[in-house]
């Protein structure tokens, strides 16, 4: 059975206009379905929650929402073997539906979704603070520039209105250039895959990817591939004065390893431990100030219609 998760805050309410459209189609095919109206990350979770514990042997969750909507929804699920996931995005970012090769355009991702057979199963990441606690990501962690983007983004007041013109991804871009002008670097010591640590000096960020993209489309680590059982990081170092600003067409373009500043880290497992406490988010959510993270790959964990 089918069952319909709709975010009734992210991209102005898009989801919530959409869904009377969706269910024209599903009534005309004769697919049974249950739909539940979410207004906040906690209300995501109990739902998800509710479908986990359904029962059901073939429990398909669909989400209408964006990327902090699946977020929420991955955080609820107890048993990943208990659902599979379909996605019809109406946020402003959209970065998971891409990396599963998704469009906003309602009618092909729907047919894709009912026709898919939930074979395919991707990588999930999986991020834990010095306290113990976890948080699961699908698209993202990170610390430092992109954790500062992310949450300037998520509290911007002109937020509101650029997705109401369609123009979500610009969000992004003012918060990202209003970080670079107030670049800060940190040192850390770094031990991947449990093997012997080392140190990073003028770390500006560290991007731990599952996905390509973050922050509506920014290819932050651009070799990253979502089912390949590993963690890509992006690693940003010795940048001085305006350098950000310089670079950072060639990050949206994704060219940014061609430079020395630059690079990318292959791994199943990261411990960092920062010098100073560090801004820090996964998939755009605040994750707070820390200075000791670990995160891992958790492989082939989510099954997708798609």
């Amino acid at each position: 059975m089918y069952y319909f998760l709709i975010s009734d805050h992210g991209g102005n309410g898009r989801a919530v206009r959409l869904f009377p459209k969706i269910e024209k189609i599903l009534r005309r095919r004769g697919i049974q379905y249950a739909y539940w109206l979410s207004s906040s990350s906690e209300r995501a979770a109990e739902i998800v929650r509710e479908v986990c514990a359904s029962g059901d042997p073939d429990a398909r969750l669909i989400v209408m929402g964006g990327d902090g909507t699946v977020s929420a929804v991955l955080n609820g699920i107890r048993d990943f073997g208990a659902l599979k996931l379909g996605l019809i995005p109406t946020g402003s970012g959209n970065d998971f539906a891409r990396a599963l090769g998704v469009t906003k355009r309602y009618k092909k991702t729907l047919a894709k979704i009912l026709a898919a057979d939930g074979t395919r199963a991707i990588d999930l990441g999986q991020v834990t603070r010095a306290d113990g606690s976890t948080r699961v990501f699908g698209i993202s962690a990170g610390l430092g520039m992109d954790a500062i983007i992310g949450r300037k983004a998520d509290l911007a007041p002109y937020k509101k209105v650029l997705n109401k013109l369609r123009l979500g991804k610009l969000i992004y871009l003012f918060a990202a250039i209003s970080t670079l002008a107030h670049l800060t670097s940190t040192d850390m010591t770094v031990r991947l895959d449990g093997g012997e640590p080392f140190r990073l000096n003028r770390v500006f960020y560290l991007a731990f990817m599952n996905c390509r993209t973050e922050g509506g489309g920014i290819p932050m680590a651009p070799g990253a591939v979502n089912d390949d059982g590993k963690l890509t990081v992006g690693v940003a170092r010795n940048l001085k004065g305006l350098m950000g600003f310089a670079f950072f067409p060639f990050i949206c373009a994704g060219l940014q390893n061609r430079f020395p500043y630059f690079s990318e880290i292959t791994c199943s497992s990261i411990e960092v431990t920062c010098d100073e406490p560090q801004t820090c988010h996964y998939d755009g959510e605040a994750l707070g100030e820390n200075s000791a993270l670990k995160l891992q790959i958790l492989p082939q964990k989510l099954r997708v219609l798609c």
